[in-house]
């Protein structure tokens, strides 16, 4: 499906609008300016002549052009005759931000089946209700009132990158967005899809899996109207070479309780998920943390040829514990073959070990060729699929005085490179790994996870 016109409007209504800089009304309109969106704005409330410098419409068939997409922030009673006004002024989508729909009474819930009934007459399509909305990064078009895109409550910028996220939660999907963004992640976009009266999480993951900039997607999800849609779409996207990674929520009896009055999703049969999630192409996630965990290592990394991992430390005891997390998931540490040893020990204290984990220990720091040289020597060994660095990335400068080499060494090997800090990195070591394309981890667990997801995701596209 094409959500062209959706994802990249020329002109946006934000039916609503207010002067609240505060308020779910008020901040959306601010937003888009804040960043620069290069389209029409048209903001629509008859209390106002004017909002942030802009005329402002009494109504969207006052609008004196034509409006791709309309931002409606109004109480949910009055929503239905609102979009059915869109329609009428050749409205191309409604964006429903409004709550108390299907989630909250039967009286919201026969307001959500008019919006499903307006969007199946074909005159407009509807995303939502209670919903949060959707940022597009490679516009900028972020149309939503999340803090997470709002550059007065104390965001810098915005990263955009290759990774998508499609939530039925647009909290979660939303904070999984400010948390990879904290790690140097970047994004092309971030869907919130409520309700889902009409466009659901499938249609989206549909549009993405054609996008140019999207490589990744993570997806959220309490429950579809149509879940077998999910294979067609897995099958696309394995062909089309870009992940699915999935977490599906509300398994339990007060999470189905939870998820109706959330979204009105029914979470539907877990056996019959679980055989759905369980194809090749959808790598299966258990928290919003490990959604971002997978995210940041298909984003950066070659696919690996097989399970068997590399670990070098310079800490004996993380390398031992990351060992047994790595040996859990089902991956190998072999043994290195003795040629590659006895290199790698002329680069370290005796007490030192060359095996797998290479323990260097923090001498190595004083070496001429640094953590590089052992580096070159395991990426080149054929007995590693994957490598990990175990280190500590609490100085700015631990990486920065090897920074070209590890580039040259990442790019030329063709393996996954990734790093696990055992202390909370600087934030100029995650500038100079997001720089050299390297993804990192601050926990055993969730290092020896994402490789396995790689591992996962390369044995299903090969």
């Amino acid at each position: 499906m094409s959500l062209e016109r959706l994802f990249h409007p020329r002109s946006i209504a934000v039916i609503g609008a207010s002067e609240r800089e505060d308020s779910i009304s008020g901040r959306p309109l601010r937003i888009l300016l804040q960043h620069g969106y290069a389209g029409a704005l048209y903001p629509v409330n008859p209390r106002y002549e004017a909002l942030l410098g802009l005329r402002c419409y009494p109504d969207v068939m006052s609008v004196p052009a034509p409006v791709d997409v309309a931002l409606v922030l109004v109480n949910a009673k009055l929503v239905p005759s609102l979009v059915r006004e869109c329609a009428a002024a050749g409205v191309g989508y409604a964006v429903v931000v409004s709550s108390g729909f299907a989630e909250q009474d039967e009286a919201g819930a026969t307001a959500q089946r008019q919006l499903t009934e307006l969007a199946a007459d074909g005159a407009i399509r509807v995303c939502g209700p209670n919903a949060e909305g959707f940022v597009n990064l490679h516009g900028p078009v972020p149309l939503s009132f999340s803090p997470t895109i709002d550059l007065d409550r104390g965001v810098e910028r915005l990263l955009a990158g290759d990774v998508a996220v499609v939530s039925q939660s647009g909290g979660l999907g939303f904070s999984m967005f400010n948390d990879g963004q904290s790690r140097g992640l970047g994004f092309s976009h971030v869907v919130s899809s409520g309700n889902e009266a009409d466009l659901d999480a499938v249609d989206y993951a549909e549009f993405l899996v054609g996008d140019e900039h999207t490589r990744v997607i993570l997806v959220l999800v309490e429950g579809l109207r149509e879940p077998e849609r999910l294979r067609p779409l897995v099958a696309r996207a394995l062909a089309a070479g870009k992940p699915l990674v999935v977490a599906k929520v509300g398994g339990s009896e007060p999470g189905r309780r939870a998820a109706v009055a959330h979204t009105a999703h029914a979470t539907g049969d877990a056996r019959a998920w679980d055989g759905l999630l369980s194809q090749p192409g959808i790598i299966r996630a258990d928290d919003p943390e490990e959604l971002v965990d997978v995210a940041l290592a298909l984003s950066r990394s070659p696919l690996p040829a097989g399970p068997s991992v590399g670990v070098l430390t310079l800490s004996g005891g993380a390398g031992v514990w990351l060992a047994d997390s790595l040996l859990a998931e089902g991956l190998a540490l072999p043994l290195l073959d003795a040629d590659v040893q006895s290199r790698i020990r002329e680069l370290i204290p005796p007490y030192g070990s060359p095996a797998n984990p290479v323990d260097v220990t923090a001498q190595i720091l004083e070496s001429p060729g640094g953590i590089a040289s052992a580096l070159e020597l395991m990426l080149a060994s054929p007995q590693l699929d994957m490598l990990v660095l175990v280190t500590s990335l609490s100085a700015p400068t631990r990486l920065e005085h090897e920074a070209d080499e590890l580039r040259r060494l990442v790019h030329e090997s063709g393996k996954p490179l990734v790093v696990y800090t055992y202390t909370r990195p600087h934030p100029r070591s995650l500038e100079l790994l997001a720089e050299i394309g390297v993804a990192w981890y601050p926990s055993i667990r969730r290092t020896a996870r994402a490789l396995r997801a790689l591992h996962d995701y390369a044995a299903a596209a090969s």
